[in-house]
């Protein structure tokens, strides 16, 4: 966890935590009125923090930001995109009504990223993926070890049928 200064982050804006590790989440709380140079340091800390946390979601919280440029949508945009290359899936939650206007009039889209209302929708979600990731997981060794043992089954019967010359 990253505590950004308001040096840091734009001088208007006091001390807060930016990025932080829940459970297999990195939360991303986006706050309001960035400049485009601090929109690209937090973009840097969140991949390096996907990376430093093995995080396999990321969440991106818009819930604070009432205004979006072309700049700002594109940071939504390919954030999003870097950190699936990293892995991560990605949910987008709480874009207020004029991000997601300004967005769609520039013809932004956000192709397999999850978009939820907020930040409990997230959560649900990430947890019901986990729980689906886990059942599959266990489908998968139970299939693995009956697909084995019908191999073990098939190279005995080869045995038997093998005669000495």
């Amino acid at each position: 966890m990253r505590n950004f200064e308001a040096s840091e982050i734009g001088e208007t804006l006091e001390t807060f935590t930016v990025v932080q590790k829940l459970e297999d989440l990195l939360l991303v709380s986006v706050p309001r009125d960035l400049t485009d140079n601090d929109v690209l340091r937090l973009r840097q800390q969140v991949l390096r923090d996907i990376r430093r946390h093995d995080s396999r979601w990321v969440l991106l919280d818009f819930s604070l930001v009432d205004i979006c440029d072309s700049f700002f949508g594109r940071f939504i945009h390919s954030t999003a995109q870097m950190a699936k290359l990293m892995g991560a899936d990605v949910i987008v939650a709480g874009l207020q009504d004029a991000v997601v206007e300004t967005m769609v009039e520039l013809g932004m889209t956000l192709p397999n990223i999850h978009a939820v209302l907020d930040l409990d929708d997230a959560l649900a979600l990430s947890r019901e993926y986990k729980v689906h990731e886990q059942e599959e997981s266990a489908a998968g060794s139970d299939q693995g070890e009956s697909e084995s043992a019908g191999l073990d089954m098939g190279a005995s019967s080869a045995l038997d049928n093998w005669t000495e010359v």
